[in-house]
């Protein structure tokens, strides 16, 4: 009997892990992806437990740690430069011990599916149109590079192709149909320019009055890039929003450079770069929630099935997660039962991991909108840093409770016997 053929819309985090479990499993896997194989855009991310057995499982955790970007802790300063607190890597700091880009950790992970004979990745290729039988899903595949158009038959389709997914809106309807996206008053951009000295080995972050921040994130030490993302809070940008939904690049980078004009620190070297970065992306934060992650034989993963937005920090850890449940139920169920498991087994625990810290208000905390609002947080974190280096210094982190994160069942001891057999 031929193995069942599955189709995964995007070669993201999710899409290449689904890929390299549904291969060991003995499925024919599709993947197409809409940009280049040598694009390596991103921010950075860190992998911890739960997440990080399964990489483990993989066999790439060596390649992945080559590809750490080395940075030591996060700094928070002042338009002055002057440093508020230092935070080294571990618990209290958002520099996590396994910190990657996320272009590094999806080519790692790119490869190590693709070793699999079972596996095929097309570049440059995006999904038009999709019709559900009763046993099969027939789906018009375009190639963007010569435009051409191919149509196949498939077992199954994955949407792992982000937020603002296209196999999500084929399937379902668009987000406003769906009232799927939850805004969380933020808009982002993140991009990447030249390094200079200071730049390494701390990331650095500055606040600015009406909600601004600048954050600076080390690529690593030979790197001669240095990764920016600006965060601002606010409800309603019009100038933002309507560049966004253009998908105009250059006004989006418009938009920023009078939001950050005029401020201090690093912010009219950053404004200069931007304007000339390749590598810019930029968006409003929300939050996808969806009532059902699937319907009949296709099935909706990571961040367009449920994104947390970036102030959860939990997006990178459920797409992994999610994969692998994913992989898990299709091997021991493979219809259209196993999307229903796959939701039953992770539901709850994605929409915990959706909740933003402190009722929501973490981000209004932690990005405030007056100069006395600042000083106040950067006292805080002064007097919290101090304290963990006295805690360090005195050897007491050796009483305290160990913080690592597994709180979710993979249920690996009956995959690996699953897999021996």
């Amino acid at each position: 009997m031929p193995s069942e053929r599955i189709l995964i819309c995007g070669a993201g985090v999710a899409g290449s892990i689904l890929a390299f479990w549904l291969a060991k499993h003995d499925f024919q896997v599709v993947v197409v992806e809409r940009s280049k194989a040598e694009q390596k855009a991103g921010q950075g991310i860190e992998i911890e437990e739960p997440a990080l057995k399964v990489v483990k499982l993989m066999g790439i955790l060596d390649k992945l740690n080559e590809k750490k970007t080395g940075e030591m802790g996060f700094d928070l300063v002042d338009q002055q430069s002057r440093s508020w607190g230092i935070f080294e890597v571990g618990r209290m700091s958002p520099t996590g011990a396994l910190e990657l880009m996320r272009g590094d950790l999806t080519e790692v992970l790119y490869k190590a599916a693709d070793e699999s004979a079972n596996v095929t990745f097309q570049f440059e290729t995006t999904i038009q149109s999709l019709r559900q039988t009763q046993d099969k899903v027939i789906v018009d595949l375009e190639n963007r590079n010569n435009k051409t158009t191919k149509v196949e038959e498939f077992d199954f389709v994955v949407g792992a192709d982000g937020v603002n997914s296209r196999t999500r809106q084929l399937v379902m309807g668009s987000p406003e149909k769906l009232n799927c996206f939850k805004s969380v008053g933020a808009f982002n951009a993140y991009f990447s320019i030249p390094k200079e000295d200071q730049d390494w080995p701390y990331s650095r972050l500055c606040h600015f009055t009406d909600r601004r921040v600048l954050w600076m994130r080390p690529v690593g030490k030979e790197s001669k890039m240095t990764s920016v993302y600006l965060i601002h809070l606010h409800d309603d940008i019009p100038t933002l929003r309507q560049a966004n939904a253009a998908g105009d690049r250059l006004k989006q980078k418009e938009a920023f450079a009078e939001l950050y004009s005029g401020l201090g620190w690093e912010t009219p070297r950053v404004m200069e770069q931007m304007m000339g970065a390749e590598n810019f992306y930029s968006d409003e934060l929300v939050q996808v929630k969806l009532q059902k992650w699937s319907q009949h034989r296709v099935v909706l993963l990571g961040d367009a099935a449920w994104a947390p937005s970036p102030f959860t920090g939990e997006g990178n850890q459920l797409a992994i997660i999610g994969a692998w449940v994913l992989a898990q139920e299709l091997s021991r169920n493979r219809n259209s039962v196993a999307f229903e498991m796959y939701e039953k087994r992770l539901r709850s625990y994605v929409e915990n991991a959706q909740r933003i810290p402190l009722g929501g208000y973490a981000p209004y905390i932690f990005i405030p909108q007056t100069i006395w609002g600042i000083w106040l947080l950067r006292t805080i974190f002064r007097l919290v840093s101090w304290a963990i280096r006295f805690i360090s210094w005195t050897n007491l982190a050796r009483m305290l409770p160990d913080q690592q994160r597994d709180d979710f069942d993979l249920e690996i001891e009956e995959a690996e016997a699953e897999l021996a057999r």
